[in-house]
């Protein structure tokens, strides 16, 4: 093509549509310098784009610093849906005021830009509405922004942005980990104009198990997007929708050109283990260590198929039905297999006692599961007395536990070490379940790790085989 007009509108044109593409083209106008097209941005882009597209309402990215999640998510992203949307209302949040500060300078100068202003024309800048902290549109949306803890009053928005919510060197204080998941919870819900479209995305490095996107993951519900430096595990991830995956090996490093493998294991000799795992590895390790490694575990893409699958177990971990503070009940449901136990589904709830009687036979039903295993403890107690009454169940197996938590664990590491415990490459549940295994016992919960623990002692129950066997 030799007309330099008509290929400049063609690039405006995609830059208008597709996220992705915008954001490559704006780097110069931010940075002065071209955007390295590393994969990881692909998988970034490919999360904002269907975040914009309405797919996805909760996100949660965590990835090592310095890598353009803050100019991706916080700066391009929301240059960008401003000129889609003049009118939308967006809301960033950071730990500090100078922080934040930063962040929507960045954003207005992009906004000011000849460029910016050609491919969105009708995105126009109030000059009555500009502020170290807000950038305001003639149509009535803005970018504010403002710090946690910061009272909110009067500010309502469509999406809320929060970008490195805890400050590095405050990782390690109860006190602000808990203020800043108490402000999230408090504060940021009652922020949207329209609650059942509101979005939130919450991109951080990761500082302490038990900082706020810990306390995201413990929740669930939200797509959780995690670009450690190394890759742990084969993982694959969404670069375009529709179909096409981007796939990470084992050991595969984030961005070499920007942290290879030495310089990464210089770092984390200079940092401690304990903090590049968190920050650069998006793995916090507690204080103490944890009794389940994670290069243990062996991972399966598809489920093994009936041929394979000797039984169907579930385990469960109950509880009493409480508020958010109390433990969950668990059933953990695996596929017992010639090379070891399948994890096939995680549920965790704290239900009350009705519902969690007939979640029991519609867990056993859903998976066809030969036994199920109950722990006789709290209202497992009455859960098998219910389930037994008039006519013993053979499918129902109880275990009274007669070591502490630690112990018990401690005793099935062997079988974990050896490689017999499988889990998914991905499943909604995944985070939540591998961030309390890969805590224990340091996590704020355990039931999810007590129903595993049940299950790998199973074979060491009296009559556990000759049960099995009868009933297949």
């Amino acid at each position: 093509m030799s007309d330099p007009v008509e290929l400049r509108n063609i690039v405006d044109g995609l830059c208008r549509q597709d996220f992705r593409s915008f954001a490559i083209r704006a780097f110069p106008v931010v940075e002065p310098k071209m955007l390295d097209p590393a994969r990881h941005i692909d998988i970034i882009c490919c999360l904002i784009q269907k975040i914009f597209e309405g797919i996805v309402s909760r996100a949660l990215v965590c990835i090592p610093p310095r890598y353009l999640k803050t100019y991706l998510i916080s700066i391009a992203y929301t240059a960008w849906l401003l000129g889609k949307n003049p009118a939308a209302r967006i809301i960033c949040v950071s730990y500090g005021a100078q922080l934040t500060e930063k962040f929507s300078a960045d954003t207005l100068r992009l906004m000011r830009s000849p460029w910016y202003r050609r491919i969105f024309p009708g995105t126009i800048l109030d000059p009555k509405k500009q502020s170290l902290t807000e950038i305001g549109t003639t149509a009535g949306g803005y970018r504010f922004a403002t710090s946690i803890g910061a009272t909110l009053t009067g500010r309502g928005a469509d999406i809320i942005i929060i970008d490195d919510p805890l400050k590095a060197n405050e990782a390690h204080s109860p006190t602000a980990r808990e203020n800043c998941i108490e402000w999230f919870n408090s504060t940021v819900h009652t922020r949207f104009d329209d609650p059942k479209k509101g979005k939130i995305i919450v991109v951080a490095q990761r500082l302490h198990a038990e900082d706020l996107p810990g306390h995201l993951i413990e929740t669930g519900g939200w797509d959780t997007l995690i670009l450690p430096a190394i890759n742990p595990k084969d993982q694959k991830y969404p670069i375009v929708a529709g179909g096409l995956w981007a796939l990470f090996r084992t050991g595969r490093i984030l961005q070499p050109a920007r942290h290879d493998e030495k310089y990464l294991a210089q770092l984390k000799k200079e940092m401690g283990e304990h903090d590049f795992e968190a920050q650069f590895n998006q793995c916090p390790i507690p204080p103490g260590g944890a009794i389940f490694k994670n290069s243990w575990v062996r991972r399966y893409d598809k489920r093994p198929g009936p041929e394979k699958v000797e039984a169907v177990i579930q385990s469960w971990d109950t509880a009493y039905e409480g508020d958010g503070t109390n433990s969950y009940t668990v059933c953990t449901t695996w596929a017992k297999c010639p090379d070891g136990y399948y994890l096939l589904d995680v549920w965790r709830d704290r239900p009350a006692f009705s519902a969690l009687l007939k979640q029991v036979y519609a867990l056993k039903q859903q998976w066809k599961a030969k036994l199920v295993i109950v722990e006789r403890k709290a209202s497992g107690i009455s859960l098998i007395e219910e389930i037994n009454k008039g006519d013993p169940k053979l499918w129902l197996v109880h275990r009274t536990p007669e070591k502490g938590k630690i112990e018990r664990a401690q005793q099935q590491t062997v079988k974990v070490e050896q490689g017999q415990m499988w889990l998914p490459v991905e499943a909604d549940w995944l985070p939540a379940y591998e961030a309390e295994l890969f805590q224990f016992p340091h996590a704020k919960f355990d039931d999810q790790v007590d129903s595993t623990v049940q299950l790998l002692s199973a074979s060491d129950f009296e009559n556990f085989h000759q049960r099995l066997k009868y009933l297949s």
